[in-house]
């Protein structure tokens, strides 16, 4: 039989079917990274005003300031693609900030199977649903009072606590002043009143679907593990925002990213505690600087501890390989040894 006749009469069957998931999961995969890039376009689009009238210059290339006509101007000066869930944008040149640096963390789209995963696993675990996330990271450019500040969604109280070394050393206190969703995470009283500011609290108000927390601190967000991380860590300020689609909460999204921004500028001016206040924060501080010092001494010994115990294993190793009689002498010269440490600590007590 002709190939051309076996290639008719073959049952293609299983092919067809391989072929046709291949294209469903290339299909699935432009299609989810399309949505996922024009998620990130979208809400760039929404807030670029905002961003404009606070900055100076809003995108990698320093070509784009706010003189520039944005309409003209590819989307790519604004916005680099890191990955298909991974867009980051980068602002500066405003008065008490250095720099901005924003990145999108959104939904696998792209992977259909690691998406459902990441939906059963947050049932499983019961953590909350996958969602287009993104973080604002502000470097101030002024100095000011050490603090700690923090408004949190309740809702990711938990998670946020557990994530953030910084916020874990804060209060949880719920105010009148704020929707029921939000709490307040901070280490005084005077630091909360001084950035309730009007124009935060107006914003927080249409917010629940925005917002999942601030943070204004002079710690790290990863616990430090010896001293000098904790004592060289820099002021910072970010914002975690859920990426808007609605019209209302794009809205909502620019009172927010105004309001936080304006928050460096109220701590130029306003945090510069009353010296009680002060010393109370400056104590936490020295308390966590006594933890981290006490956690290397104690890891010291422990390594000392296990390299002596190696040292001793190696001894009796090389002893065991002696005849008898050198054995006795080696024992002997080690006990010798031992009797002269203990008559040495001795002599230091008395």
């Amino acid at each position: 039989m002709p190939v051309y006749k076996r290639l008719l009469v073959y049952n293609w069957t299983n092919e067809l079917s391989f072929l046709a998931v291949v294209l469903g999961f290339v299909a699935a995969h432009l299609g989810g990274a399309y949505l996922n890039k024009r998620l990130a376009l979208g809400w760039m689009a929404s807030q670029l005003s905002t961003l404009r009238e606070q900055f100076f210059q809003v995108g990698f290339d320093s070509k784009v300031t706010n003189a520039a006509d944005e309409s003209k101007l590819p989307w790519t000066s604004y916005l680099k693609k890191l990955g298909p869930i991974d867009y980051v944008f980068y602002a500066t040149g405003r008065l008490n900030i250095a720099s901005l640096h924003g990145r999108f963390a959104l939904k696998t789209r792209h992977n259909i199977i690691m998406l459902i995963f990441d939906y059963v696993f947050s049932f499983l675990a019961t953590s909350p649903l996958p969602s287009d996330k993104l973080e604002l990271t502000v470097t101030p450019a002024a100095t000011y009072d050490n603090f700690i500040f923090a408004v949190v969604h309740k809702d990711s109280m938990k998670r946020v606590r557990e994530t953030n070394y910084d916020i874990s050393l804060t209060r949880t206190t719920d105010s009148a002043k704020l929707p029921v969703c939000f709490t307040v995470m901070s280490e005084a009283a005077e630091v909360t009143d001084t950035f309730f500011t009007p124009a935060l609290l107006a914003a927080l108000a249409n917010a629940q679907n925005v917002l999942e927390y601030l943070v204004l601190s002079d710690l790290p967000s990863e616990r430090p593990s010896k001293p000098d991380d904790l004592l060289t860590s820099k002021k910072r300020a970010v914002l975690v925002l859920r990426v808007a689609s609605s019209e209302q909460d794009k809205a909502a999204t620019q009172a927010l990213i105004g309001a936080f921004l304006g928050l460096l500028d109220v701590a130029v001016i306003k945090a510069h505690f009353r010296p009680e206040v002060s010393r109370k924060l400056k104590a936490v501080r020295e308390e966590e600087v006594r933890k981290l010092k006490k956690m290397a001494e104690e890891e010291r010994a422990e390594e000392l501890a296990k390299q002596r115990a190696q040292e001793k294993k190696a001894q009796k190793q090389s002893i065991s390989k002696l005849s008898p009689e050198e054995q006795k002498k080696a024992l002997q010269k080690e006990r010798e040894k031992e009797l002269r440490k203990q008559q040495k600590k001795m002599t230091r007590r008395n």
